[in-house]
């Protein structure tokens, strides 16, 4: 066996050993078996391929192999031919370059002989024409002093020329471009003259210029014109600065002037439009004029200077403003709506605007118009506030006088809630224009704060639901052809305890949310919506107490008629009821039926069988539970049983609040009218048949009277009491029997 042979032999097996143990020296295993890998043993990869796989994979293992050197191969061949292209396209391009950078070199060679002989051209030609040049030059410098001295004999035609065509630039420049000479040379005899004539002619140029510069219709070019050409003429910009400031604060002031006099045909929002249109076109239009052309002409004033034209312009619009609020104001006039509102902001807009480019070019922080728009929005607030009281009280004027007994109050407190709402909600839509997104001054957080808090819900909303509360409250005390109809007075004390429980807190938040307030604010000072709910709660109780007033005065009035027309001695024994006491139950009955129809029922007391018994009109006889109709004519003849009763019955108060509810308001006036019954009684003197006709009269109120009252035991002890006095002013006390006092009720 060969020494190779035997090399590779020892190889393998320590190649199988190595596998077998998992032994690696250097590299992986892995990486011997990798035919793209640097480490890559084919004798591994042959002895491995032998060991696992079969004879058939082994033949399709070689072809694969064949394949891919194949296509090595092929690749390998490709690749030395465009290598091989691309060197001879690199050869054929470095011989074209030697070949091109010879020419370049044969040119440039050419080239700089060229430039050699045009060299050597020039110095001949130079030194050839030098003594002609020197005489071109001498020649033309004498051509251009006879040209400056044809220029001096001709300077006073060309500027008195100038002068009269007003091209007074053309005659400063013509000027300018001699004086110097003129003052060099002016004492030669041949140039005084020429320099005395354009003295003459300067001085009326300086005179024109000063006219334009003082002239009012001047516009601010040709003025900057006048003030530069003066200025090379030499005045004092200085004294042309003062001298501008004085000239235009006297235009100015007849600007404000002429404001001040300022007259409109009409006054509303479109009047207040052409004035603001007026005020920014003349004296802000003129003021901004003039502070943006001093500074044209005169960027290098003084610190004086410029002083002196902030102070006037200053005084100017201090003078202004208080002219803008005053006209503003008379032409606003006193109807606040909605459109005239928004003119008016228009306006106020507009002015803000304008004054404040001012502001800027005057560098000031002072506001101005922001002071003037919230004294306005004040004014016009206040304005607001009275037109709305005037226009509640035309309305409540107006039910007042027209009002009668309607049937329908429930429907009556609708329409003048929405009256009085309608007019809240148009005065609200109007000030909203002062807090529009558009509107430039309402950006302003401040004017939002204070117009919204302070104007709109302080000095509009509040105060004219204060005097509201008061109107209502007034009309208890009106007296005479003036008096409000009592129906109206209980639907007003209605639209009272609706502002009271609900509306005015409605509206508030309605408020709050148009004008920026936060939901429930009760900072700076502002008045809380309690205060003014409890002066409608107070004005409804004072309308409920006159309501009451008014109804059970026409009830007693009507019982006090019926009883001096009657001779109470000699009156015929009772048939039937008389027709006051039914009249007395009707007007109960439409004061419950309207008190029904605007409050709540309100709690009442356990109503006895008696009353039950009493709904159905029973025909059969029944057990009086009141002292009066048990007693014997004997009995009735004491009046120790009157005190003693008179010490156990529950005192009435006719003077208490009457509350919010059908039943204290019904309860209250039958109380009353049932005073008013018994002390008619007791200025009367009664036969037997007269103190029948009183106990036939009870006994009927008594049948119907429980079912307007929720205290039945008040009514009972207020009857009898009636009764008792009857019997004490009889002279005959004899009462009749119950079950024919029944009859005659009930027939």
């Amino acid at each position: 066996m060969s020494k190779e042979a035997t090399e590779n032999d020892k190889r393998k097996r320590n190649n199988l050993l190595s596998q077998y143990y998992g032994i690696t020296e250097e590299k992986d295993v892995e990486n011997l078996f990798d035919v793209d890998g640097k480490h890559f043993n084919a004798d591994a990869y042959v002895d491995k391929l032998v060991q696992e796989t079969s004879l058939k994979q082994l033949i399709d293992k070689e072809r694969e192999l064949v394949r891919e050197i194949q296509s090595l191969d092929s690749e390998m061949q490709t690749l030395v031919y465009e290598n091989y292209n691309k060197f001879i396209l690199a050869t054929d391009t470095i011989r074209q370059m030697k070949s091109d950078f010879k020419t370049m070199e044969d040119e440039m060679e050419k080239l700089v002989q060229d430039m050699s002989h045009i060299a050597t051209f020039a110095n001949n030609i130079s030194s050839n024409l030098q003594d002609r040049r020197q005489q071109i030059t001498k020649l033309s410098n004498i051509h251009e002093l006879l040209k400056n001295l044809q220029f001096l004999f001709d300077l006073p035609t060309k500027l008195k020329s100038s002068v009269e065509e007003k091209n007074y630039s053309l005659a400063v420049k013509y000027y300018a471009k001699s004086e110097q000479v003129l003052k060099d040379f002016g004492d030669h005899p041949s140039f005084s003259g020429i320099q005395s004539d354009c003295q003459e002619i300067v001085t009326t140029l300086r005179k024109c210029l000063k006219d334009q510069f003082v002239r009012a219709e001047v516009t601010s070019h040709e003025l900057e014109e006048s003030a530069s050409l003066l200025g090379k003429l030499g005045e004092s910009s200085t004294s042309l600065a003062r001298e501008f400031i004085v000239i235009n604060k006297g235009r100015l002031e007849k600007d404000l002037d002429d404001l001040s006099t300022y007259t409109s045909s009409e006054n509303n929002g479109e009047a207040v439009l052409g004035f603001i249109e007026k005020c920014c076109n003349t004296a802000l239009n003129n003021a901004a004029l003039t502070i943006a052309t001093f500074n044209n002409i005169f960027p290098l004033a003084s610190t004086k200077d410029n002083g002196g034209l902030i102070d006037m312009a200053v005084d100017i619009i201090n003078r202004l403003c208080p002219v803008v609020k005053t006209k503003v104001v008379e032409m606003i006039g006193s109807e606040m709506n909605e459109g005239c509102c928004l003119s008016l902001v228009a306006a106020l807009d507009k002015f803000h605007r304008r004054l404040l480019a001012v502001q800027r070019l005057l560098m000031s922080d002072k506001q101005w118009s922001s002071i003037l728009i919230t004294d306005v929005a004040q004014i016009i607030s206040n304005r607001a506030a009275e037109n709305l009281t005037i226009k509640w009280t035309e309305e409540l004027q107006g039910w007042r006088d027209s009002w009668n007994n309607d049937n329908q109050p429930h429907g009556s407190v609708k329409f003048i809630e929405g009256a009085l709402i309608e007019h809240i909600h148009r005065t609200l839509v109007a000030l909203t224009a002062f807090v529009g997104n558009h509107v430039t001054f309402s950006q302003d957080y401040q004017f939002r704060q204070t117009f919204g808090r302070r104007h709109v819900r302080e000095g509009v909303f509040i105060l004219s639901l204060k005097k509201l509360s008061l109107m209502l409250s007034n009309l208890c005390n009106v007296t005479g052809k003036d008096n409000a109809s009592p129906t109206l007075i209980l639907v007003l004390s209605r639209v009272a305890i609706d502002f009271n429980q609900n509306l005015a807190q409605s509206l508030l938040s309605l408020i709050e949310e148009q004008f920026d307030i936060p939901a429930g604010f009760q900072g700076d000072n502002l008045t809380p919506i309690s205060a003014v709910t409890a002066d409608f709660k107070q004005a409804s109780q004072a309308l409920l107490q006159r309501y009451v007033q008014s109804e059970s005065h026409v009830l007693v009035q009507m019982i006090r008629k019926s009883m001096d027309s009657r001779d109470w001695l000699t009156t015929s024994e009772p048939r039937s009821v008389r027709p006051v006491i039914k009249r007395v139950l009707e007007e109960i009955s439409r004061v419950d039926s309207h008190a029904a129809q605007l409050y709540e029922e309100g709690s009442r007391k356990d109503r006895s069988s008696d009353s039950s018994r009493r709904t159905h009109h029973s025909s059969s006889r029944m057990q009086q539970k009141s002292s009066w109709s048990s007693l014997g004519p004997s009995q009735l003849d004491s009046s120790l049983l009157n005190n003693i009763q008179k010490l156990f019955s529950e005192r009435i108060d006719l003077s208490g609040n009457v509350e919010p509810n059908k039943g204290s308001i019904v309860m209250a006036i039958i109380k009353i009218c049932l005073k008013g019954f018994l002390e008619c009684v007791r200025l009367k003197t009664f036969g037997k048949y007269g103190i029948q006709q009183i106990q036939v009269d009870c006994y009927y109120l008594q049948l119907f009277l429980w079912r307007f009252t929720f205290d039945e035991n008040l009514v009972h002890s207020l009857l009898d009491e009636i009764l008792s006095s009857a019997v004490q002013r009889c002279l005959e006390p004899v009462l009749m029997e119950p079950g024919v006092v029944e009859l005659i009720c009930e027939r």
